[in-house]
């Protein structure tokens, strides 16, 4: 990519740092909520983790989220060895509107029981500075066991509830998902993590196939993605 990782996490923090007092009080509380939140672990035994990537599109719920345009995005995560974890993550979107940025938050708590099934409950909050008349929250339950997981997002506030599973076809590289976006539609996902890099970046392929309710007023979408991501 010519676009470095610090130009990229630079871009993010200063157009969020332009539109924080645009951003409604609730999205300040959730700096406080995730201060008490990290003060729950260990910041000496926690790992940082940071992602950035660069995709042909941003599809989300096998919909396009920049109109059919490229998308840079990245994120952070912080997780303690309780299992304990927050982090945000950014990307551009295109809908027409005011908004350019998705910023998301998140927090929650993931393990693995004894006999192999994992867990992973949290919160998620989707805030988009300039437009924010769009922001909604999901708290999240997923279930997952050797191959196979599932995934229940409770919309709040009366936002749309979503269904998802997936499965991996062992060491492939090779992924299926199928959800059900409640009143709005359904949708299909087939990736491929290709066993290559190039310049130290990984690659994948995935085929997004969205089918709209009727009533949704949406259009079905198609859409082959190709993400480079490190």
């Amino acid at each position: 990519m010519d676009i470095s990782f610090g130009t990229k996490i630079a871009y993010v923090s200063m157009y969020y740092y332009k539109n924080l007092q645009g951003v409604r009080m609730k999205n300040l509380i959730k700096f406080g909520a995730i201060a008490i939140f990290s003060s729950a672990m260990s910041l000496q035994s926690a790992e940082f983790e940071s992602n950035v990537a660069l995709s042909s599109d941003y599809i989300w719920r096998g919909m396009t989220q920049t109109a059919e345009e490229p998308a840079i995005s990245g994120g952070f995560d912080i997780a303690g060895e309780n299992g304990l974890y927050f982090g945000t993550w950014a990307s551009n979107v295109e809908f027409g509107d005011g908004a350019a940025l998705e910023l998301d938050w998140y927090a929650g708590y993931a393990n693995e029981l004894a006999n192999g099934v994992s867990y992973d409950f949290g919160y998620l909050a989707y805030t988009y500075p300039g437009e924010d008349s769009l922001d909604f929250e999901e708290i999240y339950l997923g279930l997952g066991y050797s191959y196979f997981g599932y995934t229940f997002s409770s919309g709040q506030d009366d936002a749309p509830d979503n269904s998802e599973i997936s499965v991996a076809l062992g060491e492939t590289g090779i992924g299926v998902a199928y959800g059900d976006y409640e009143d709005i539609g359904e949708y299909t996902i087939i990736s491929y993590d290709l066993p290559i890099s190039i310049a130290g970046l990984s690659v994948s392929l995935s085929w997004n196939d969205f089918s709209a309710e009727d009533a949704s007023g949406l259009m079905d979408e198609d859409t082959l993605v190709v993400t480079f991501s490190m």
